[in-house]
């Protein structure tokens, strides 16, 4: 299975020089991605599972193991290598160091990991300068359909309003209602969606919660109540679309609001969830504002409504990821929310502006009072995300109706 970020991961422009570090949650892909480009090149024997002790003794025996593979191999173009899981070792990160700084002109070095490697990542490191990151979040809907021709490489389309709509009408995938329905019910990790059975996926999403428990929650913290975070993660699924109120989730799951915020932390580090901050132009206020909690896998969510907007949530988070790893600003997606309780799903935020807003709806296809509210205080395009609807449609004050799978296929 082709994914989205095969088309700029490796730009040669942005990494020439660089590792590329790919991060995301446990079973998104990421292995079988970096192998796939291996192969592709007929390297398929340069990558290199850190987890196999093979490995590791190889290094320990001669550190100048990988320049001898380099040297060996390498003709006119960047070696291909990949590196999966280095991370769990106590002193990867000089490992990498040395390697990278002895053979940077020779290889193109990808390194793989979940967890650990995204939480080193953020901590600061001597790495620093030596790599650019990038996500593999779960599939989207291209990818269920393998069509890439419609994903946004560039924020203008969305802009205006009368751009993105006659970018929407071209849009006429095969089988996306199909594969949309498919993504909801089976969720975007390949294993379960591919599989397509309700059977599986009950297994599987089970398998799942247990691996993130008692091994990478155990490897990350000292976390001793297990069954205790274990409850949280069964009570988030109905707090998902709404504020996040800690002292409520206490009130639930009979815990502290220091282990309850403890416990949240350690979940979207494992990427269990994300939670997006509101967007506020006083920066106090906007500190002072609950976020709202997602899941990653979004068919965690039983309600058909909040399910559709967790989705259309990673979707978002996809696009403005990859807006950010193609240098085109800083992204990211907020919500926003008044005192008179108005709110919108999701806001776009680029370089700290406001740069459009999106609402997931069900079936309305009436623009919301707040979206047009919001669009004309804000100055900027409102969307309107409908599931099931099936036209395009501009209406007064800046704000669209777009169906669900035309505007997916854009996201990416």
């Amino acid at each position: 299975m082709k994914r989205a970020v095969s088309k700029y991961i490796f730009d040669p422009e942005m990494n020439a020089g660089k590792m590329i570090f790919l991060t995301g949650p446990r079973q998104v892909g990421k292995t079988t991605f970096a192998r796939n480009w291996l192969a592709g090149q007929g390297a398929d024997d340069l990558y290199f599972n850190w987890d196999d002790p093979a490995v590791a003794r190889e290094y320990k025996r001669n550190p100048l193991f990988f320049k001898n593979i380099i040297d060996d191999r390498f003709i006119k173009k960047p070696l291909p290598l990949v590196f999966d899981e280095i991370h769990k070792l106590k002193n990867w990160r000089n490992i990498l160091k040395g390697i990278y700084d002895t053979n940077k002109e020779k290889m193109t070095l990808l390194v793989t990991g979940s967890a650990r490697l995204g939480w080193y990542r953020k901590s600061g490191d001597s790495l620093v300068g030596r790599y650019f990151s990038y996500q593999m979040l779960p599939l989207g809907l291209p990818e269920a359909i393998n069509d890439f021709s419609h994903i946004l490489m560039t924020d203008e389309p969305l802009q205006k309003i009368n751009s993105l709509m006659d970018y929407s009408r071209k849009i006429k995938p095969e089988n996306a209602e199909e594969k949309l329905d498919k993504l909801l019910a089976f969720g975007g990790f390949p294993e379960p969606f591919l599989k397509n059975s309700a059977r599986f996926y009950n297994r599987w999403n089970a398998e799942y919660k247990t691996l993130l428990t008692k091994e990478d929650i155990r490897d990350l913290s000292r976390i001793a109540d297990i069954k205790g975070i274990g409850q949280l993660i069964e009570l988030l699924p109905s707090k998902v679309g709404s504020l996040l109120s800690i002292n409520s989730i206490v009130e639930d799951a009979s815990a502290h609001h220091a282990t309850i915020s403890r416990w949240l932390d350690i979940l979207k580090t494992i990427y269990l969830i994300f939670t997006l901050r509101p967007w506020h132009k006083n920066i106090t206020r906007l500190i002072k504002k609950e976020p709202k909690l997602y899941f990653y896998d979004w068919s965690n969510v039983p309600e058909p409504g909040r399910r559709f907007e967790n989705l259309l949530a990673v979707s978002l988070l996809k696009m403005a990821a990859r807006f950010s790893e193609t240098g085109l600003g800083t992204f990211e997606i907020m919500h926003v929310r008044n005192k008179e309780k108005q709110e919108v799903d999701f806001v776009l935020v680029k370089n700290g502006k406001p740069f459009a807003l999106f609402e997931a709806k069900e079936s309305d296809s009436e623009i919301s009072k707040a979206g047009l509210y919001f669009g004309k205080q804000l100055s900027v395009p409102y969307f309107q995300i409908v599931r099931n609807c099936r036209k395009a449609e501009v209406f007064p004050g800046n704000c669209a109706v777009i169906p669900a799978t035309n505007f997916l296929m854009m996201t990416g």
